[in-house]
């Protein structure tokens, strides 16, 4: 393949959206310089502001995810943008997965201490992810008495608190500075949810060091590494980030939204099914097999009812 040809290939690449890389750009800036702006921040962010009212929401996301993933092209908490006329702060990380770049840091520097923050009567920050949850819990330092609502985030690289995650070795050379510590800085938010699931081990482990007053640790029991996929399977962002706004965002609360959209997740059901299974439990695992296969009709479902129903597999 010629360097043209390849050009071309990436050139003609199509996200969810159905637009190419260079048209995706070119309509977050379209966005950005007619409600706010879009820019570069450094080599290996971007961001995108959209001013409408007084509730902010700041997303930490990677561009390439939304590029790929979203069928609107659209960085999350964009449809709170849309239905309740909230303004964005969209990070969007290029080539630092772990927003660590000191553009980056000098940027919420200097919105805090311009005030900038200070002009919204709200402030949410959003991660979901390892990385996007950490940066969300960090850079909420900037707006003091700001809300956080993060899954499963990192809570340090260091590998004096974090050395049973061996996920991100290249992630621990970088320096983290003053922005690293995601439970301490935690310390001057308003209230933060942490959605978690107590049988992961490492994101567990994450989890369990979030400790304070604000802190409100939402367990999600055998949702996985990434219990923000239920959130996003049931359309439940918008609802769940005014509950927050609100201050009505409780841990029973947040559970009875997410319950029916588990008890329809194909994902949760298989994880249910085999746990079931590993604890000597095949009767659980049929019922659940069963269940599943009428609510979702995968075939994996059938099989393993009729596996269990002759007997242990």
């Amino acid at each position: 393949m010629t360097a043209h040809t390849a050009d071309a290939a990436k050139m003609q690449r199509r996200g969810a959206s159905g637009l190419d890389e260079v048209a995706w750009v070119a309509r977050l800036d379209e966005i950005g310089r007619g409600h706010g702006f879009c820019t570069r921040i450094g080599t290996d962010h971007l961001a995108l502001f959209v001013q409408e009212g007084d509730t902010l929401v700041v997303t930490f996301d990677s561009a390439a995810r939304v590029f790929a993933e979203e069928q609107d092209g659209l960085p999350p908490g964009f449809e709170a943008v849309r239905r309740h006329e909230w303004s964005l702060l969209s990070i969007l990380s290029l080539g630092d997965p772990w927003f660590r770049s000191a553009d980056l840091a000098g940027l919420f520097d200097r919105l805090g201490d311009e005030g900038f923050f200070d002009s919204f009567e709200t402030v949410i920050f959003l991660g979901f992810g390892a990385a996007n949850g950490h940066a969300a819990c960090v850079f909420s330092a900037a707006a003091p008495g700001s809300s956080v609502l993060a899954s499963a985030p990192v809570a340090t690289l260091d590998p004096a608190r974090a050395g049973f995650d061996r996920r991100f070795p290249a992630g621990r050379r970088l320096p983290f500075g003053r922005y690293g510590d995601a439970p301490s800085l935690l310390a001057s938010a308003r209230a933060a949810v942490i959605l978690h699931d107590p049988t992961d081990p490492v994101t567990g482990a994450h989890a369990a060091q979030f400790r304070g007053p604000g802190v409100t640790l939402a367990p999600l029991r055998f949702a996985g590494p990434a219990p923000h996929r239920l959130i996003a399977a049931g359309g439940l962002l918008v609802p769940i980030l005014r509950a927050l706004a609100q201050g009505r965002l409780t841990r029973a609360g947040l559970a009875r939204m997410i319950r029916p959209v588990r008890r329809a997740d194909a994902a949760y059901l298989w994880r249910l099914a085999r746990i079931a299974r590993a604890q000597g439990k095949p009767a659980r695992a049929r019922l659940v097999a069963e269940y599943a296969a009428d609510v979702t009709g995968e075939a994996r479902f059938v099989e393993l009812a009729a596996r269990l129903s002759h007997g242990p597999a």
